[in-house]
């Protein structure tokens, strides 16, 4: 038996792969993962880059820095996927398939109303006390003078799998589960 992430107790394999409940997504998208962020560079290539975000119960909040190439890539083609998972076996993972809405486009944390940034308030009040808890003054004092983007991510499909390890059966092929001889059903064919 393995421990998951949330303490409890779990053979190596997990359970059947299923997905979250709402109330599972919403709690486990508390927790401080970090998450992976794919989008297009200008020239179609693949991009991706890490980044703590804050999950508002409808919609991704990321804040890149004012000169992170991705944040470029997303106000130039605002389609992006983020993957957020518990690396730790049994596995459980959110995947997004959204729309990226650049809500501030290089901002400092206080606008010229003197109003905090919406990326200084998500800082102040969510991710930063989430992802290092009694030390988040101590990190975002120094940090909290240069300019960032705050980019909401619209999510247009949302898909959750929880404590899998096991495949999915979309992704095995029968024919190739041995017999009880421990021979794959199907010979291979080799051309050549």
């Amino acid at each position: 038996m393995s421990e998951r992430s949330d303490g409890e107790k779990n053979d190596f394999m997990g359970t059947k792969p299923t997905p979250m409940s709402a109330r599972e997504m919403n709690e486990f998208l508390q927790k401080p993962w970090i998450a992976k962020i794919a989008c297009l560079t200008p020239d179609g290539s693949p991009y991706i880059a890490a980044s703590w975000y804050h999950w508002d119960g409808v919609a991704f909040w990321v804040v890149p820095r004012a000169r992170s190439e991705w944040a470029h890539y997303l106000a130039r083609d605002p389609r992006v996927h983020l993957l957020i998972d518990d690396p730790n076996p049994p596995l459980s993972k959110v995947l997004c398939e959204g729309t990226a809405v650049i809500v501030e486009a290089a901002v400092g944390p206080y606008l010229d109303t003197g109003e905090m940034s919406i990326w200084n308030k998500i800082g102040t009040n969510d991710t930063g006390p989430r992802y290092l808890g009694e030390r988040s003054n101590e990190y975002r004092g120094p940090k909290n003078v240069e300019p960032c983007w705050t980019i909401k991510i619209v999510p247009r499909k949302i898909t959750t799998v929880k404590y899998g390890f096991q495949w999915a059966s979309r992704y095995k092929h029968p024919e190739l589960i041995p017999e009880d001889e421990g021979r794959a059903e199907v010979q291979p064919v080799y051309y050549g």
